[in-house]
């Protein structure tokens, strides 16, 4: 998965006016990050690979994309896929199978350090998040509240306290262009699997690419 900064990147980049519930809904179901195997099961990593993206699109169906915060949610999850799937595969690739995981995440607290540091909206939208209404998160997928509450407390501090050095692997221009592509592919993936989400929200999109 992206570092959580990246994930505020990216819904930044489709809706950068987005309601404060949207914003929520992007980086929230990280925060059950204690509890691997329910973290595993929302992120669809318990399914086969081959699976994986139709697992996320039954599940998008169960969503209700009116609410703000699901459809962050969706953009969450469709993100982690693309990112599982292209910047991590590549490092495990390269790293093995039982070596690539501590380098992984030195390389990725650092590219989300980095994002945060570049982003001129990221101190104000971290102290809007910090501590929000209880009906900003509310959720169809019951995530607990006092992780919810741990996880922004957390995140507030390290992402407005916090200054890494550009990471080595996931570099800048890296985060900048898979964050652009992915903005691309959730459009498409919405036109083709989601229509009517599609239509209602486009019209926030930024341009992309004339699809």
């Amino acid at each position: 998965m992206p570092a959580t900064m990246m994930h505020l990147y990216a819904a930044h980049v489709l809706n950068p006016k987005g309601s404060d519930s949207y914003f929520l809904g992007s980086i929230l179901p990280d925060c059950v990050d204690a509890h691997r195997e329910l973290k595993d099961h929302l992120h669809f990593r318990d399914v086969p690979p081959e699976s994986r993206l139709q697992s996320l699109i039954r599940f998008g169906k169960a969503l209700d994309l009116t609410r703000d915060f699901d459809f962050g949610a969706l953009y969450h999850f469709y993100l982690d896929y693309l990112w599982d799937n292209g910047p991590q595969k590549a490092h495990r690739k390269m790293h093995g199978e039982e070596n690539w995981f501590p380098d992984y995440r030195k390389e990725l607290h650092c590219a989300g350090s980095r994002t945060a540091q570049r982003m001129p909206w990221s101190k104000e939208l971290w102290h809007r998040l910090h501590k929000p209404a209880p009906e900003l998160y509310a959720n169809t997928m019951d995530l607990p509240e006092d992780e919810i509450h741990a996880f922004l407390e957390f995140n507030f501090h390290w992402h407005t306290e916090e200054t890494l050095p550009e990471s080595e692997v996931f570099t800048d221009d890296l985060v900048d262009s898979f964050i652009r592509r992915s903005c691309t592919a959730f459009a498409v993936f919405l036109r083709d699997f989601f229509p009517e989400t599609y239509k209602a929200r486009s019209a926030t999109f930024p341009p992309l690419g004339g699809i």
